[in-house]
């Protein structure tokens, strides 16, 4: 008999729904779809939903798998340490990131930092979905310091129980078009819902260099600069885009571009580089590890290096960049990876699992 884990799922992200379809080959799941909160009330109406399912369920199941060490995780939490489940989390980025400047991750208030400790305290395991998430210490980019990583910020939580386990892609559902790539487009995607968002995923930059290569045609895709904001007529803003939109946007753009102050696993650039993008990014997060050597890795944040980057990005051919998605981030990989440890896990005593 399969083993049953509940699922807590988001309508809003892509590879969290992508983890719930891998863990259903291997798993019966229930899952909770999380909808997006529109308003604190909406929030609240949200978790209240959750913990009345996590109640009706959690006396029948095996296990619970969360992504983002966040409020909802700890009400699973909550059930996992109080029901005697274990509880396995996906790190994926502002809840093991801390940016003081603009306040940015869980770290940043009490609260939320109580809520991501107690998490990981509790956790029967910790899915990092790139090492930087694991471990990775503080450094200075630009105007901030960015601090990574579950044990830089919460030190007493066990380097055994966390597995870095990456994010895997749909190789056969992002490929290169036929026809020849726009040999001058920049493509950022960049999905910024708050101000905060904005800054770190380098919007702002991105129309200012807009402004400064008239030379090239630059396309912002998931994100719309607000109304007064003067873009230049090389500029083109997109809302946020289907899977089929974006792939098309991938296929015309022949660079990518990331500009991100802080990154997780650097899922965009991944499925650009399956669509032969040239990538080109900032050595942040688990950009470093998608990129390697099949693109440009940024050194500095000012706009002479920026520019000078993207200049040799256009010389360069695409099909490495392929190439290096598919040997290393398959999605089947992924999902063997998660079975694996869940399933060996969930047999193993329960006191070998959690931090009190």
């Amino acid at each position: 008999m399969r083993k049953k884990v509940l699922v807590l799922s988001s309508t809003h992200s892509t590879f969290i729904r992508q983890d719930e379809q891998l863990l259903k080959q291997y798993f019966e799941i229930h899952t909770f779809h999380l909808e997006p909160a529109l308003s604190r009330l909406h929030a609240l109406r949200n978790q209240v939903k959750m913990a009345l399912w996590l109640a009706r369920n959690i006396n029948n199941c095996d296990a619970l798998f969360v992504t983002f060490a966040d409020v909802h995780a700890f009400i699973m939490a909550l059930f996992s340490r109080t029901f005697g489940k274990k509880l396995f989390v996906v790190v994926g980025g502002f809840d093991a990131t801390w940016i003081p400047e603009i306040g940015y991750g869980t770290y940043h208030k009490k609260r939320s930092r109580f809520f991501t400790r107690f998490t990981f305290r509790t956790a029967a395991h910790i899915l990092p979905v790139c090492a930087s998430l694991k471990k990775f210490g503080e450094e200075v980019r630009g105007p901030y310091h960015v601090t990574q990583g579950v044990l830089t910020l919460y030190p007493e939580i066990p380097e055994n129980k966390i597995t870095v386990v990456p994010n895997g892609y749909k190789t056969k559902f992002f490929v290169p078009s036929s026809s020849p790539k726009n040999s001058a487009t920049v493509l950022l995607v960049a999905s910024a819902r708050t101000p905060v968002s904005y800054i770190v995923k380098g919007i702002d930059l991105f129309i200012q260099l807009a402004r400064e290569c008239p030379h090239w045609s630059f396309v912002l895709a998931g994100t719309r600069p607000s109304s007064e904001t003067t873009l230049p007529s090389n500029f083109k803003a997109l809302p946020f885009l289907r899977h089929e939109d974006l792939l098309k946007e991938f296929q015309r753009a022949k660079v990518l571009l990331s500009l991100s102050a802080t990154e997780g696993m650097a899922n965009v650039l991944s499925e650009g580089m399956l669509c032969e993008c040239v990538p080109v990014g900032f050595p942040v997060g688990g950009t470093p590890e998608v990129i390697a050597d099949t693109g440009i890795l940024l050194e500095n944040r000012d706009m002479e290096t920026i520019i000078a980057g993207i200049e040799k990005a256009f010389t360069m051919d695409g099909h490495k960049a392929r190439q290096r998605v598919l040997d290393h981030f398959p999605m089947e990989k992924r999902g063997q990876t998660l079975a694996q440890i869940i399933d060996r896990i969930i047999t193993e005593p329960s006191g070998h699992h959690g931090t009190r």
